[in-house]
């Protein structure tokens, strides 16, 4: 087995996780690797991980394209049956490399065969049940979504869960068969960060993959998404993959209503954070709208393409002087005055110059 870990701006949690895993003796003994990828993470790595160590490989990447991208390279760089994808913010036990080892045997021995991808069990550091799990979303799932708790939108509720076939999986703690990997080329890289692990499941499903989950084994995830704040670059990234998801793997209709629904939200959200003063939050609504008219006019934006549209806004609105707080821990700095091709677009696509007063 080969653990993935992707970083990026992290690496006080990577070298938390890399020693937890590597002091189990599990790694040295030839049971599993470690392989980190690190998305050109800024400011210095630590010495520790970079000297020769048995059962682990750091690969530099030279750019950062996003989650799919950093997994893509540590799929490429192993030659392992089986990946077991995990966030830096991961707290493992020192048994769980035996653990997934031991419950990848049970499933090799299944007279139908394995899996193609499973999903562990989350807790959170109080030791409570974290969501991992959800239900393909369609467009009244998202619309029904939009009246219940930030925190339960994405996922199935826990009374509901049973260890078995699901829909989809997050991709903070996955396991994954390798001949399901290659059999699906990977990761979407159109996907910066969120959706990625839902498009991943939905194509493994079509092509007659089983995707499970396995509370067997149990793992902590300290800062999940939804028990967090929304930046306003994170905005604008979390609404392009909804959107993307929905124009891959949607009928048209439905893409086409959910753009109406989001460009809608955006000004109505974007006129009323002006009216407050709120000038990154006006700014990061109006790139929203931007990336929804993008999309919906058949541009092909990926995902280092909606991160320079996030981080334009997010500096256009530090030069008019609104502090903007912590930066999000994602890379890719968007010019005052952006390229005309969004990276992250085909090389078909005619290129829509950014305005400094917004979009069209």
């Amino acid at each position: 087995m080969s653990v993935v870990i992707v970083n990026y701006g992290s690496w006080p949690d990577v070298s938390r996780l890399v020693s937890s895993l590597l002091g189990s003796g599990d790694v040295a003994s030839g049971l599993a690797e470690v392989i980190v990828v690190d998305n050109a993470s800024p400011g210095p790595r630590p010495d520790a991980l970079l000297r020769p160590t048995v059962g682990l490989r750091v690969v530099l990447r030279p750019e950062n394209g996003g989650f799919s991208a950093g997994v893509n390279a540590g799929w490429r760089a192993s030659s392992a049956p089986w990946l077991l994808i995990l966030n830096p913010d991961i707290v493992a036990a020192p048994d769980l490399i035996r653990r997934v080892t031991g419950r990848i045997d049970a499933y090799q021995g299944r007279p139908g065969g394995p899996p193609g991808v499973v999903g562990f069990a989350l807790r959170n550091e109080d030791g409570t049940k974290q969501p991992s799990v959800g239900v393909f979303p369609g467009l009244v799932r998202t619309a029904w979504e939009q009246l219940i708790p930030r925190h339960r939108r994405k996922y199935q509720p826990e009374w509901r869960l049973r260890a078995g076939p699901v829909d989809w999986v997050t991709g903070a703690c996955m396991l994954v068969n390798r001949r399901a990997f290659d059999d699906l080329g990977g990761m979407d890289e159109d996907f910066f960060l969120y959706h990625e692990e839902v498009a991943l499941c939905r194509s493994a499903s079509r092509r007659g993959w089983r995707v499970e989950y396995d509370p067997a084994v149990s793992v902590v995830h300290l800062h999940p998404l939804q028990n967090r704040p929304i930046s306003p670059k994170m905005r604008v990234i979390t609404r392009h993959s909804k959107l993307l998801y929905f124009r891959k793997h949607l009928p048209a209709w439905q893409f086409r209503a959910l753009g109406a629904g989001v460009r809608w939200e955006a000004r109505v959200r974007g006129a009323i954070a002006r009216a407050k003063g709120r000038t990154a939050e006006a700014r990061s609504w109006r790139a929203v709208d931007r990336v929804a008219r993008l999309l919906g006019e058949g541009v092909d934006l990926g995902g280092r393409g909606v991160l320079a549209l996030a981080e334009a806004a997010v500096e256009e609105s530090a030069e008019e002087g609104e502090w903007q707080g912590p930066r999000v821990r994602h890379q890719g700095r968007g010019d005052r005055h952006p390229p005309t091709r969004f990276p992250g677009t085909s090389h078909g696509t005619r290129p829509v110059p950014l305005r400094k007063d917004g979009p069209a």
